[in-house]
């Protein structure tokens, strides 16, 4: 049993649902973040957390859980930045008239903009628990090392998380703060309609039960930081960062590094 405290963005369902249930079993604490009330509110008591409805891509909305989270329970240990959806409209549709209407971000703003946002506040929050410190966990997906030609607004907003957490881990690690991404293979969640999962060979689905242990995993291992973790089926693979082309690279990009903060 642990006295720890949990964030969770998409807490309701799929992978955020499998990993608050994972960890509420072990004694943590569970703040529940999503914009479904009412599951959210039964997940709560199912977990015997809190709840709180919120956009992610929205600072005054998420600022307001970590908020409620850090009264009630004193501290934010680990944060769960899982919370996304996929592209609902054909991005290569042809339309007769120019310009062509406004392309829909949602996507983008779920998948990307709500992690930084959330992000950005697990590291102040963590700043001042009563021991600074915690691991941030984002979620990005396959789709964030490989192209999707398909889901091009995803794929784009998943790239972007794996630069967002390379940025981070190294910047944060000296502050006690993990931070670190699961790359999910095809985890059937509700994200789809049952005929897009058809079009998926069943065994060869990611379970949520698989990213719950890759989560744990990074939990428990304190050298894991910074870390693109690709998750398939019950296989984990940790994925480097590209080599630098040229010695002039390496230099531009470690100065920048280490000058940044």
């Amino acid at each position: 049993m642990t006295d720890k405290v949990a964030l969770v963005t998409g807490g309701c369902s799929g992978m955020g649902l499998a990993v608050s249930r994972h960890l509420a079993k072990q004694g943590w604490k569970i703040s529940v973040v999503d914009l479904n009330e009412t599951v959210g509110i039964s997940t709560a008591a199912e977990l015997g957390g809190i709840f709180t409805k919120a956009n992610v891509a929205k600072h005054d909305d998420m600022a307001a859980a970590f908020q409620k989270t850090r009264e009630t329970y004193g501290r934010i240990d680990f944060v769960y930045a899982n919370a996304g959806i996929v592209d609902t409209y054909n991005f290569y549709q042809k339309h007769d008239t120019l310009p062509p209407p406004p392309l829909p971000l949602v996507c983008q703003d779920v998948c990307l903009l709500g992690v930084e946002v959330t992000s950005y506040l697990a590291m102040h929050y963590m700043r001042q628990n009563p021991t600074p410190g915690g691991v941030i966990v984002m979620t990005s997906s396959a789709a964030g090392i490989y192209a999707s030609p398909a889901l091009p607004i995803y794929t784009a907003a998943k790239f972007g998380v794996v630069g967002l957490m390379r940025a981070m881990g190294p910047a944060l690690a000296k502050e006690k703060i993990r931070v670190n991404c699961t790359l999910p293979g095809v985890v059937r969640t509700n994200l789809c309609d049952e005929d897009t999962w058809k079009g998926f060979p069943p065994e060869q689905f990611t379970t949520v039960e698989n990213i719950a242990a890759a989560v744990q995993r990074i939990l428990d291992d304190e050298t894991i930081v910074g870390q693109a973790v690709e998750v398939s089926q019950g296989n984990v693979y940790f994925r480097e960062q590209h080599s630098y082309c040229d010695e002039v690279q390496a230099i531009t990009m470690g100065a920048a590094s280490s000058n940044s903060y």
